[in-house]
């Protein structure tokens, strides 16, 4: 009798650990330059300086501010977005006015990011340059290889 409970006690904790652990928010399937930079691996990989550290982790500050200000500047873009393409009647001027702001506020968002892997890039020296060439073009062949695999 005691076995049962113990058995049943072990199998409900199991069952309510590993429904916790899948509801569990996944980790962003998404490529961080900047992590991986600064990570001991990465740090100890490019043999970066703490000079270089410090660059590098000021440039990632700032970009992180100025997603989050860009976040912040129209929160309810999709609502905007869903309330004229749910409209009774469609207002294409309003919505090409509104896609034209987004994709100007886009541009400059990824103009900034390319000015930011720039300062990165230049950041580093020579050698460095080509260690991180490798390292990421191991890492788009992994990131290929899994995506065939998933097809």
């Amino acid at each position: 009798m005691k076995f049962k409970m113990l058995v049943s006690a072990a199998v409900l904790s199991i069952a309510a650990l590993s429904s916790s652990v899948a509801m569990a928010k996944p980790h962003k399937d998404g490529f961080n330059m900047y992590r991986m930079l600064l990570s001991e691996r990465g740090v100890s990989r490019l043999d970066l300086t703490k000079v270089q550290q410090d660059k590098i982790k000021s440039i990632a500050d700032a970009e992180k501010a100025a997603l989050k200000a860009f976040k912040e500047r129209n929160p309810n873009a999709r609502a905007d977005v869903k309330v004229l393409v749910h409209a009774e009647v469609f207002d294409e001027v309003a919505f090409r006015q509104m896609l034209a702001k987004q994709q100007s506020e886009r541009t400059e968002l990824a103009v900034m990011k390319a000015k930011n892997k720039n300062a990165v890039w230049n950041t580093l020296t020579t050698e460095q340059q080509e260690k991180l060439k490798k390292v990421m073009k191991r890492k788009n062949k992994q990131k290929r290889s899994k995506h065939h695999a998933e097809k």
